[in-house]
């Protein structure tokens, strides 16, 4: 186990200058805003919630991440008919990879804008601030490296761009993560940040009156990585609960359950089961989403699994 655990962990250390910088979600379509801010106050209430994921369980140094968020409209209404509304929107997130942590914290705005009733345009940018440490007593390394002084930490600002559009059965989402490019001087000489570009989409298709189909993808492209790919697919029942698989291309197969409560709580779990040649030593890959929203369940076919208004 030490020696998959040190080969895991230097792999780790080789990549960070190149590798995809930004955690993972399996349940990225139940938590929108974590990964689009054109998402921000795009529901006619308050937001907030929390994702946990625990990635390769098992494995020494394996990735920790979270999230919580919340978001919230400036105007529950629009004061004239097919007027813009606005949301404003915060987040905090931390991510944490063997002697690696990076905690971000970030403000969103996003304007909405509707062509028709049901056709809008949202656009959105998030930006904050990020501290990147490095814990020496965490690395464990076989030999001294000189381009590492022992543990650090910096400072660092972030941005991110949104865009979303969504008719009344779909949505189409980009986002452009790391747009400030950074040196990160407490990694190595040449370790810097990469630009992250994000697409999703999902639509919603009606079964019956209690049951509803929603598939999607993820797709995910950063400079010197494979491209990530995911495909989903959930059933939601009578708007109370819902089951789902995933393939996500790089290393897993998704399972996903999700249920309503008290008409204002949320709660998804997923299941990844590992594909890649780390599964003889994890345990696999769980994540946890809790939500919370005031807003009132409605019919229509903007509601359910996406859940904007």
């Amino acid at each position: 186990m030490m020696k998959n655990s040190l080969l895991f962990l230097f792999l780790l250390l080789c990549s960070c200058a190149f590798s995809q910088q930004v955690g993972h979600m399996s349940q990225w379509m139940h938590h929108q805003y974590a990964i689009n801010p054109a998402y921000t106050g795009i529901k006619t209430c308050l937001e907030a919630q929390s994702t946990l994921r625990g990635q390769w369980i098992k494995v020494d140094g394996a990735p920790y991440t979270g999230w919580v968020s919340v978001n919230a409209p400036l105007q529950a209404k629009r004061k004239k008919f097919l007027s813009a509304r606005h949301g404003l929107g915060g987040l905090v997130y931390m991510d944490q990879i063997g002697p690696f942590q990076d905690i971000r914290v970030q403000l969103s705005y996003a304007g909405h804008f509707n062509f028709s009733v049901t056709n809008r345009l949202s656009l959105g940018l998030a930006v904050g601030a990020r501290q990147l440490s490095f814990d020496m007593s965490k690395a464990m390394p076989l030999t001294p490296d000189p381009t590492i002084n022992g543990s650090a930490s910096q400072i660092l600002p972030t941005a991110t761009f949104g865009a979303w559009w969504n008719g009344k059965n779909y949505f189409l989402g980009f986002s452009l993560y790391e747009l400030i490019p950074q040196k990160w001087n407490i990694i190595g000489t040449d370790a810097q940040s990469q630009m992250h570009a994000m697409f999703t989409a999902g639509y919603k298709y009606q079964i019956n009156p209690k049951i509803d189909l929603y598939p999607g993808m993820y797709f995910a492209y950063t400079k010197n990585t494979p491209v990530e790919l995911q495909f989903h697919a959930i059933a939601e029942f009578q708007k109370k609960f819902n089951v789902g698989l995933g393939l996500r291309n790089t290393d897993a197969l998704i399972a996903m359950f999700g249920i309503r409560f008290k008409d204002k709580w949320k709660l998804g779990y997923s299941y990844d089961f590992v594909l890649s040649k780390l599964r003889p030593n994890t345990f696999h890959s769980h994540e946890l989403t809790l939500s919370f929203s005031p807003c009132k369940q409605r019919s229509e076919s903007t509601s359910g699994c996406f859940d904007f208004d």
